[in-house]
């Protein structure tokens, strides 16, 4: 058993650590290890933690986990993870052998728990463990509040580099500061010294500077008179000033939001991940970039970015191949990613505060004017052609009864004969001359042929004199349209394709069950900027364009101008979303970033920022255009003069009662040569 005044004092120790820094939380997990093989520091440890847990006034949630009674470290990783799971737990308490066991079954959680919430504090209480090797873990950069507790060692003076008596300590005890770059003798490491009862080391990470991240910082020593030799604070917040920390960004080339590229060496704003690569610098510029480089000036971090080009967004796939920007987060190449980024794979990632609305619609072809030669048909649908006719055929059949009825009353006056087939073709003639408002064929046109070919003049003159009394100003001048695909709905019957540089695009709905927006993933294609410059004048294709949250719209540089003339903007989104950050998950600067992107929002500054690059590096006569036709505005041209295409109606009127009344005379031809051969 230990000596007495070390108990005492282990209790104190815990007292203050516990009531002062964990008491607030809701839940507590302990993990422990109770076994035969447990050594006497370590009951101590656990003893009074149990004794200050019982004095706390306020009621807290323990979990609480023996080692002991687990197989290996995958039983750790499964009861730390459900422990997260099942409450909301801040706080951790660890009393082992080989703390770095517990480390890596917490980062497991970090990665499958399903409940995400930041960690407030870590305790390690340990004993033979070298703050130098536990302490260098990368793991502990996604857990930077934590407080490693040891006993003290004692080293005799080595000269003016080596440790010195502290006044404030009875017996000439010294706290060493040695890090993990010192020799064999240095603190932390397994000592026998007679004097590990003076004093309890209070050890932790630093994490800020822009070298030496994974040093261990020696904050404090507690002496056995209970009070701490350098009173500091004892879970700093490493977050608040990150001293020139790097900062690995990955970003893509994107309007307004993100615009990335590496420029020579002294031409750049920001530096490049890689400052192997000699000559190379980067531009760093765009709405959300600008929320980054601030965040970096407010937490005095050092910005590094990773350029990945235009529309290079990547992806994750079921097989844990990944590619692209997010790709490399997924790899932790990089330790977060900006630039239009939807919530797309939020279970294997961490995603921010939503920063701005974005939705996506589709930048369609604008009606197209009708061919002329269907101005006789359009008027009327297939039923009210079906009535029309029967009503001349009713008419015409009720005028040949009429003449009939007089035949028989002796009302013809001359007529010695009546000829049924004669009667009822003029009579047909005659009603249909009285339907287009013109006179009835002459008497001397005898013949089917000619009277016939005389009712499509008659049709031609008509069409003729109504496209120029009524329609001349709607039809001719500025011919009708076909009915404009304005909605996704319209859209997905039409089975037309669309396109964008990336598949991204369609990812939020290519597992939608909903039929429409199925269609249009079915649909979707992916294209370089070639291929699509050379299609944005095609009459049955679309583009991928989104609606930004200042309410312009945003289309890729290979649609020009001239091809938004021919163009309109559907009037429906196929979806909308919230851009993001997306980091590692457990990123622990998440909760931070998450402030400064409300602080921008609420006063304005992103809002600002949108429209001065959408001013910036889009085209302004592009995004004039644009406006036009979303609001379903569009400039009309100067009055042309007419041409041929312009009355093809009345040319097909007049073309096909040339044919059908030249079959006609043919036929008659030919009855009467059989006539005359009989």
């Amino acid at each position: 058993m230990l000596l007495q005044p070390l108990v005492m004092h282990l209790s104190q120790l815990l007292r203050i650590i516990v009531g002062q820094y964990f008491a607030e939380f809701p839940s507590i997990l302990i993990v422990y290890n109770n076994s035969a093989s447990t050594t006497p520091l370590q009951l101590e440890y656990l003893s009074a933690l149990e004794l200050v847990l019982r004095e706390l006034s306020k009621p807290i949630r323990l979990q609480w986990i023996n080692v002991a009674f687990l197989k290996d470290l995958n039983d750790l990783e499964d009861q730390v993870m459900g422990a997260l799971n099942s409450s909301v737990t801040e706080g951790f308490i660890t009393i082992l052998s080989q703390t770095h066991h517990f480390i890596h079954a917490r980062y497991y959680a970090t990665r499958n728990a399903n409940v995400r919430l930041k960690d407030k504090r870590y305790l390690f209480l340990c004993e033979d463990e070298s703050p130098a090797e536990l302490l260098c873990m990368d793991i502990l950069q996604f857990y930077p509040h934590h407080l490693m507790v040891r006993p003290g060692t004692e080293t005799a003076p080595t000269g003016p580099t080596g440790p010195h008596p502290d006044p404030r300590r009875g017996g000439g005890a010294s706290v060493s500061t040695k890090n993990k770059d010192d020799g064999e003798g240095g603190a932390g490491n397994k000592t026998t010294s007679p004097y590990r009862d003076i004093n309890f080391e209070l050890w932790t990470q630093k994490f800020v500077g822009a070298v030496g991240n994974l040093d261990a910082l020696l904050l404090d020593a507690f002496l056995p008179n209970e009070t701490f030799a350098n009173r500091v604070e004892l879970y700093p917040n490493k977050l608040l000033n990150l001293q020139r920390r790097s900062l690995l960004v990955g970003s893509i080339t994107y309007v307004p939001y993100t615009i990335t590229n590496y420029v020579p060496a002294g031409q750049g704003d920001v530096d490049p991940i890689h400052p192997q690569w000699p000559n190379r610098s980067l531009t760093f510029d765009g709405a959300e970039a600008n929320v980054m480089k601030t965040f970096c000036q407010v937490h005095n971090c050092h910005l590094r970015v990773e350029a990945y080009g235009a529309d290079n967004w990547g992806g994750i796939y079921d097989n844990e191949s990944s590619d692209g920007m997010l790709g490399d987060i997924y790899e932790q190449r990089v330790e977060m990613a900006i630039g239009c980024i939807y919530n797309w794979y939020d279970g294997i990632t961490e995603t921010s505060h939503t920063i701005a609305r974005s939705s996506v619609t589709i930048l369609g072809p604008a009606p197209a004017p009708l061919p002329s030669w269907r101005t006789n048909i359009m008027p009327f649908n297939n039923r009210a052609w079906l009535v029309l006719i029967s009503t001349l055929v009713i008419c015409g059949t009720f005028l040949y009864f009429m003449k009939y009825v007089s035949y028989r009353l002796r009302y013809s006056g001359t007529q010695v004969k009546f000829h049924h087939s004669r009667k009822l073709e003029k009579s047909m003639l005659d009603i249909f001359a009285l339907f287009i408002q013109q006179p009835s064929a002459p008497l001397s046109f005898d013949r089917f042929a000619p009277r016939f070919f005389l009712a499509t003049i008659l049709c031609a003159t008509i069409t003729l004199e109504n496209i120029y009394s009524g329609q001349l100003k709607s039809m001719l001048t500025f011919p009708f349209y076909s009915a404009p695909v304005d909605t996704i709905e319209k859209w997905a019957q039409s089975g037309w394709k669309w396109s964008a540089p990336s598949i991204i695009w369609v990812h939020t709905v290519q597992s939608s069950d909903l039929e429409t927006e199925q269609i249009l993933a079915r649909n979707f294609e992916v294209h370089d900027y070639s291929y699509l410059s050379n299609v944005s004048f095609m009459p049955n294709y679309g583009f991928g364009i989104e609606r930004l949250s200042s309410g312009s719209l945003s289309v890729g540089d290979y649609v020009s101008t001239e091809a938004l003339e021919n163009r309109i903007v559907l009037h429906d989104d196929l979806y909308f979303d919230y851009t993001r950050a997306v980091s590692i998950r457990g990123w622990i600067l998440m909760p931070e970033l998450n402030k400064h992107i409300r602080t921008c929002q609420e006063t304005g500054l992103y809002f600002h920022w949108e429209l001065e690059f959408i001013d910036k590096y889009m085209d302004k006569k592009k995004q004039e255009v644009l406006m036009d036709l979303a609001n379903g505005h569009k400039v009309k041209g100067a009055p042309q003069a007419l041409d041929v295409r312009n009355i093809a109606g009345a040319l097909f009127v007049l073309a096909f009662g040339v044919a059908f009344a030249g079959c006609a005379l043919v036929a008659e031809l030919l009855i009467h040569r059989m006539d005359l051969s009989k």
